[in-house]
Parts: structure tokens; C-alpha cells; sequence
């Protein structure tokens, strides 16, 4: 019988929506005649809406990131400035509940905490049977993504559990499997071969990456690190097109640097190189675990990126530079640190969940799609 698998993601940052088109071909690469449906939520409920929420999201973060912080943490500690899923089912249920009504899924999955709050409202209001599955998308549980009409709780790792338990997870609705990532992460790539296809010589590689959207102040990091020409450097601007054209011209005069856009070879770019200076997104977090890369935290946003590097720092994973201008120092002593980088490649190796798009897969077809 042919089966129906209903995502819901929100396209803030690349993040929630690679996690759930990673799920959408392992489902179509597991079930042959499955039929799937990414859903954009707030875009296909209200696309004015969508501008409004989305555009005032982007600016906090840009202009008042502390402002995010604040509203983060209060959220976290439980002290919600309104009753979002009320809200969210006043404002939004209806059009969702008439694509559910069409689509007939056979299981929801959800990318993105907003929809995962609407959805468990719709289930209340109309006594829906659908199993719900959330994935979370960041190394931590936060209040925003638990909702009582849940089914299965998909968190990042299993150093997590204690931490949703406490945060009202049923301990028998939390699934340990990991972020879901493009399978191109799930296995190694000879690092010579990949540097031969990128054009780089035998010098050590340092990547730089600010998230899909280039955020973060990628341009002074890249200032301060192509001065050694001891390292090459690839910086990863996403969707940053001004960004882009900034480092081009810089790459022009120096031998050091590489300069990408939006990419989707990060799997290659990440086995040339030796060590990772990034903003710590969920999704990112996950693929560089799972290419077990040393990482250098920069510019994390207050709020969710904030507790991704907590995570990170104490699991020895990576390390976190103050600012640009120690970047260098850190990174040479670090570099020279033959025992700490091989500590930090197996701790992050130890953490990855590389096949987490598959473990989902085949959990949820056992046990909601038999």
C-alpha cells in the first residue's frame, strides 16, 4: 500500500529545510512508491506572514542578536511572553489542517519547532490520529519544540536524554538518532584526491564557513587568517552574494585563499580540510561531526548557538576564539598540537550520527508505516 509522508519545515537559515529533504530521499531511496510533501509552513499558510515573521527573525539576529538572547533564555526558563501554541492555532491551523485533510499522511515530520507547536494544537482540536515525529535541529532541548501531542521526539544525541526528561519528554517517545544529514557526510573521502580536485597544494587547509546565509563576521576572519602563508584558506559564503564579491577581490592578491558561494559540495570541502572555523548551526554542527573536523567557534548567536557551543565545548570537540584577532595564535597552537587534534577527531567522530537520516527512516517505516 502506497504510503504518505507529510514534512513541515520553516526556512530560516538552510538548516531545518536540508534536515528534512535529507529524510525525504532516504524515505524515497527506502520506500519505492512513496509519496512525500515539503511543506514551507508559515510560506504556504501566509505568505505575507511568512515575509513578516521570517524578515523580523533576520533582523533580530543581525542588528540585535542580545535582544534574541533575552527572549531565547526566557523561553527556555518556561516564562513565554504569550501562549504560542493558542496563537499559533488561532492563526495558523486551518489551511494546514485542509492540506493534511487532502495529502492523507500516514505520518508528519517536523524540521522546525513552529510547525511541531501548530500541528500538536490541530491533533487536540480535531482529535487527529496522524503520528507526529519531531526532529530537533540544534544540541539542545528547548522548550519551544515539546508539545503533548508528540509522538516521537527525535533529539541530536544521547547526551541529550537526561536534558529532555527534565525538560517533559517522555522518556519512551525520545529517540537518540541524531540531526539528519545529506549521505555524502556518511562516509570518507581519500583527502589528497579531494585536494587535487580542488586545486590546493600539500599546505594545511583551514575552512570558513558562516551558514548558509554567510552570516557572522566571516570577512574579518578571513583577514586575519590569510596573512600565514603557512595555510590556505576556503571561505564558504552561502547565499552572502556582497560577501562573495568582498573576498573575491581579496583573493586576487592572495595565493592563500579560495572563495566559494552557496556550495553543495561541503562534504569535499570539508575532507580537504584540517581544521573548521564556523558558526555553530545545528545542522552544520552535525556534518562536521560526522567528518570528525576540529572546530573553532566564532560569532555564535545568542540564544540556540550559544548552547550548541556549550555542548561542544564540553565534549572537547572544538574550541572557542574571543575575537578575530586571536584567531591566528589559536589556531597555530592548536594546529601544533599534534594530541589535542587528534583528541578533538575522535571525540567528534565519537559524537557523529552520520547515518541518522537512515536510522529515522527505518524507525518510523517499523513502527508507523507498517
Amino acid at each position: 500500500m502506497k504510503k504518505n509522508i507529510l514534512f513541515f519545515s520553516v526556512s530560516i537559515g538552510a538548516g531545518h529545510d536540508l534536515a528534512a529533504k535529507s529524510l525525504e530521499l532516504q524515505f524515497k531511496q527506502s520506500i519505492p512508491d512513496v509519496k512525500t510533501k515539503i511543506i514551507d509552513t508559515f510560506d504556504y499558510i501566509n505568505p505575507t506572514l511568512h515575509k513578516v515573521v521570517v524578515g523580523s527573525y533576520m533582523e533580530t539576529l543581525k542588528f540585535s542578536p542580545k535582544v534574541w538572547g533575552y527572549l531565547y533564555s526566557q523561553a527556555e526558563n518556561g516564562e513565554r511572553m504569550v501562549d504560542l501554541g493558542q496563537m499559533l492555532n488561532k492563526l495558523l491551523s486551518y489551511r494546514l489542517q485542509l492540506l493534511i485533510d487532502k495529502f492523507q499522511p500516514d505520518v508528519i515530520i517536523c524540521t522546525h519547532a513552529f510547525p511541531a507547536g501548530i500541528v500538536s494544537v490541530l491533533k487536540e482540536k480535531t482529535k487527529l490520529k496522524i503520528p507526529t515525529v519531531v526532529v530537533l535541529t540544534d544540541f539542545t532541548i528547548h522548550a519551544f519544540w515539546i508539545h503533548p501531542n508528540t509522538d516521537c521526539f527525535v533529539i541530536p544525541s544521547n547526551q541529550l536524554t537526561y536534558e529532555g526528561i527534565a525538560q517533559g519528554m517522555p522518556p519512551d517517545k525520545i529517540k537518540p538518532f541524531g540531526i539528519p544529514i545529506r549521505t555524502e557526510f556518511s562516509f570518507p573521502l581519500d583527502k589528497q584526491i579531494v585536494k587535487e580536485r580542488l586545486g590546493l597544494d600539500n599546505r594545511p587547509v583551514i575552512l570558513v564557513m558562516g551558514g548558509g546565509l554567510g552570516m557572522g563576521a566571516v570577512k574579518e576572519t578571513v583577514r586575519s587568517l590569510i596573512a600565514n602563508e603557512d595555510n590556505q584558506v576556503l571561505a564558504v559564503c552561502g547565499k552572502n552574494i556582497n560577501l562573495q564579491k568582498e573576498l573575491g577581490t581579496l583573493s586576487y592578491t592572495s595565493r592563500n585563499l579560495h572563495v566559494y558561494g552557496f556550495v553543495e559540495n561541503v562534504g569535499e570541502l570539508m575532507s580537504a580540510a584540517d581544521l573548521i572555523v564556523t558558526k555553530p548551526g545545528g545542522l552544520t554542527t552535525a556534518e562536521v561531526l560526522a567528518k570528525g573536523l576540529p572546530m573553532v567557534i566564532v560569532d555564535p548567536l545568542p540564544g540556540q548557538e550559544d548552547r550548541n557551543t556549550e555542548f561542544l565545548l564540553n565534549w572537547g570537540v572544538g574550541v572557542k576564539a574571543k575575537h578575530h584577532e586571536g584567531l591566528p595564535p589559536l589556531i597555530n597552537q592548536l594546529m601544533k598540537n599534534g594530541l589535542r587534534m587528534k583528541q578533538m577527531r575522535e571525540m567528534a567522530l565519537h559524537l557523529a550520527k552520520p547515518s541518522s537520516a537512515e536510522d529515522i527512516s527505518r524507525f518510523v517505516c517499523q513502527k508507523y508505516l507498517v
